[in-house]
């Protein structure tokens, strides 16, 4: 049997799914990380510094939470009763909405490694003092 757009697009959709769930795990990871350096307790203003990489860790978490519900609104366009829709339907919305996920699934996904980067540059810092 061969692949339907509405197979392709909703695995598309699966993966950034998994992606960004991965993603979710590193974040918790570093905000462990930034309490630790906090309990620290021994660099001057050392809250104010880690507060500025939480804002950024909370403003990247907030786009992939917004991005995993829309990727779900999108797969629930793409199944009716539990089949996916004939080719001939994938048309207008759905394809520039898929199109337009694929764009910003990879710019967050940009966006999270430099933050991720900022940070981890950020730990190793804080851990050698």
């Amino acid at each position: 049997m061969s692949i339907t757009i509405a197979k392709h697009y909703y695995n598309e959709l699966n993966g950034w799914e998994r992606s960004l769930s991965f993603h979710l795990n590193d974040i918790l990871e570093l905000e462990k990380s930034l309490r630790l350096i906090i309990s620290r307790n021994s660099i001057v203003d050392i809250a104010a510094k880690v507060e500025v990489h939480q804002l950024l860790i909370d403003k990247v978490t907030d786009k992939m939470h917004l991005l995993q519900n829309e990727i779900t609104s999108q797969e629930k366009l793409l199944l009716k009763e539990n089949k996916f829709i004939p080719d001939q339907e994938i048309a207008g919305s759905i394809e520039k909405k898929q199109v337009n996920l694929t764009q910003r699934v990879k710019h967050i996904e940009k966006e999270f490694v430099d933050v991720k980067f900022y940070c981890n540059a950020f730990l190793s810092e804080m851990l050698k003092k």
